[in-house]
């Protein structure tokens, strides 16, 4: 009798790690899920993302209360974010799944991303059959992970300043301050009003709305930034790129592909790490870090952690006492 293959035995694992997750669901009743998002989103996208889900519950491993959370933010992120249409090929296909799920990348874990990944995948099979089949890419490496060095962001910022237009020039070190100075993701970046940004006597605030709302107090050493922003812009419109529509989820990439370019590869997903990884190593309590950062879970931090340098020359005795 011949062993099982490495993708049935994958298949045989997931299939017994679901089984303590399965709802109980009669075949003739529906899941009556409860969405997280604003009512006025859910109104727009919930007729399909409930379409999309009760057809293809029977074809996969899953209930279709395990499928609604990753279906409903998929569509949310195609619709809103992408602006795509909702129409089965466009949202399911892989390459618009993998582009999504290197988005929440930046704020779970990597078993997170891993389920999320996993529930969509037998989506798309389920409703495109073939043209789903081998199209979807390995979760890469820890890259996205990786901090920039201090060299690579004074190389980033040096970048910012040579832009000869003084609304571009603003707008880059905004993009910086906005990622490095206080973790957002593109997406929140490229949907960043300056009406949600606040100064005082203590330093700068930015209230990030969406599906993560939440205030983030910005590192001191990119408050100028932030501020020249403001005072360059005022106190109206986009906080990066002035003109943008909103929803460009490749804002972010082709404003730092015109020239003059960046030396250093620009990357939210890595920004985002460096802020993490500062604050890990400055020591700043998990609880407060998870808030600021939008995270529902310590596990997150996980793979940020290795990255992480705490200050040797201070007595850990007497930080734990």
């Amino acid at each position: 009798m011949s062993s099982p293959g490495p993708l049935e035995t994958r298949d045989q694992l997931d299939a017994l790690a679901r089984l303590s997750d399965l709802a109980v669901q009669s075949p003739d009743s529906h899941y009556d899920y409860t969405p997280q998002m604003p009512t006025a989103q859910w109104e727009a996208i919930g007729p399909y993302v409930r379409e999309a889900v009760r057809r293809t519950a029977p074809a996969t491993p899953y209930s279709e209360k395990q499928l609604y959370p990753a279906a409903a933010r998929l569509v949310l992120y195609t619709w809103g974010t992408a602006g795509l249409p909702l129409e089965d090929d466009v949202v399911f296909d892989p390459g618009i799944i993998n582009r999504y799920t290197q988005t929440e990348a930046t704020h779970r874990s990597r078993a997170g991303v891993s389920t999320i990944r996993a529930r969509l995948r037998r989506m798309s099979e389920a409703l495109l059959g073939d043209d789903a089949t081998g199209r979807f890419h390995a979760l890469g490496k820890a890259d996205a992970s990786r901090p920039y060095s201090a060299d690579e962001q004074a190389s980033l910022l040096s970048w910012a300043r040579s832009q000869r237009d003084p609304s571009r020039r603003s707008s880059a070190e905004a993009l910086l301050a906005l990622g490095l100075g206080a973790g957002l993701t593109g997406q929140e970046i490229i949907a960043l009003r300056l009406e949600s940004i606040y100064v005082d006597g203590v330093g700068v605030v930015v209230h990030v709305g969406g599906g993560e709302p939440r205030d983030v107090p910005l590192l001191r050493n990119w408050e100028e930034h932030l501020v020249g922003r403001l005072r360059e812009a005022g106190r109206t419109g986009w906080a990066f790129r002035d003109g943008q529509r909103g929803g460009n989820a490749n804002l972010i990439t082709d404003f730092a592909s015109r020239s003059p370019r960046p030396s250093v590869q620009l990357q939210a997903r890595r920004m985002r790490a460096t802020w993490l990884v500062e604050h890990l190593g400055r020591g700043t309590p998990l609880g407060a870090l998870m808030l600021a950062a939008g995270l529902q879970s310590a596990e997150a931090f996980d793979r940020f952690l290795p990255h992480a340098r705490w200050d040797r020359e201070k007595s850990y005795r007497q930080e734990l006492r």
